[in-house]
């Protein structure tokens, strides 16, 4: 679609580090090296990559990985990644090379249970959303996934996802709200839906979205979200079964907000504006009634000027909670002025804008 550069202008002289570095490098593609050079300095000294970066801490044990804090791995990232911040930034490179290493050793290991495998996409995802897709871990990691979820979203049967909870002995009467998934969907514990941070991983990898084949099992495995009977399917998945009286609850499904309605939720907009994004990624989903309407939507944010503004509420920067569910939309160093939003709110739009033709 039609871009107004006044717009892009208008970000470069009034936002700070993060989107300023963005919006040249990403939006206007600049190419003078001394310019970029000096915004990514101000972008490396900003308070807001310092402390992301400080949060980037080697611990792997499962909570230090994922959970809802802000120095989780996968919450570390996720701003990092938001922030601008990619292979080759030195401090950046010295800071993932202990995740990078662990990958590496973890690819060799046999299954042991969901939470590997899933912690294992989780770092791959955001290493490659991050420019070290190419690197062979990482790689092999989003491949395998990619051929163990590719079958099954090419069939795309989903009358057995679910069984019923007395299929086996000892399901808790905690999770009876949950419904039981069907162990023929995680042989050996590789998960055969894909998880976000599958997804993640697929549109955001070059050696996927360059190679033709490769991407266009990628465009399956999208087109098959976009099902309306995926997205009936519970939120989070349901239950896996371990072994006997060992269930788990599993989250991280693609469930899209304001796909069964005209728009998403307030409480659900961050959510739905980063699927927005990496949906735009793909050229299914920019064909898909729910991106089309999605994107109408946005639209109707745009003052007379072409900013846009969200309502503040609808960018959430919360102390707790998981950047991938839309708890950490913060972008500018000072978000108290209206100023401020408009800059979140107007990159943000831009971002899935130049993907719309």
């Amino acid at each position: 679609m039609h871009i107004n550069y006044e717009s892009l202008n208008w970000l470069l002289e009034n936002s700070g580090p993060p989107i300023r570095y963005r919006t040249s490098t990403e939006l206007l593609r600049e190419t003078n090296e001394r310019k970029t050079e000096l915004l990514k300095e101000d972008l490396l000294s900003s308070n807001l990559a310092q402390f992301w970066l400080d949060n980037l801490r080697p611990d792997f044990d499962k909570n230090a990985l994922h959970s809802g804090k802000s120095e989780a791995f996968e919450n570390t990232m996720g701003k990092l990644y938001e922030l601008g911040l990619r292979k080759g930034v030195k401090a950046l490179d010295k800071k993932t090379e202990p995740f990078r290493l662990w990958l590496a050793q973890q690819i060799r290991l046999p299954n042991e249970g969901y939470f590997p495998v899933f912690h294992r996409t989780m770092v791959a995802a955001f290493l490659s959303m991050t420019g070290y897709a190419h690197e062979d871990a990482v790689k092999t990691m989003i491949l395998k996934r990619l051929e163990t979820i590719y079958p099954f979203a090419k069939k795309g049967d989903l009358n057995d996802v679910y069984v019923p909870h007395d299929s086996f002995p000892g399901f808790p009467k905690s999770f009876r709200n949950y419904p039981l998934l069907n162990p023929d969907l995680y042989p050996d514990d590789e998960m055969k839906l894909p998880w976000i941070h599958d997804v993640n991983a697929f549109l955001h990898s070059p050696f996927i979205m360059e190679d033709v084949e490769l991407r266009g099992k990628v465009e399956t495995i999208v087109a098959f979200i976009l099902k309306p009977e995926y997205q009936k399917l519970h939120f989070g998945y349901g239950v896996i079964r371990k072994g006997p009286g060992k269930y788990y609850v599993m989250g991280w499904s693609i469930h899209l907000p304001g796909y069964f309605k005209s728009s998403p939720q307030p409480n659900d907009f961050g959510h739905f504006l980063l699927l927005l994004n990496l949906m735009s990624r793909s050229r299914i989903a920019r064909e898909h009634p729910w991106f089309k309407r999605s994107f109408s939507f946005l639209n109707s944010f745009k003052a007379e000027n072409d900013l846009i503004a969200f309502p503040r509420d609808f960018l959430p920067e919360k102390r707790f909670g998981y950047w991938v569910t839309g708890a950490r939309m913060g972008l500018e160093p000072n978000r108290k002025t209206q100023k401020a939003i408009t800059c979140e709110s107007t990159f943000r739009y831009l971002e899935i804008a130049t993907r719309v033709t």
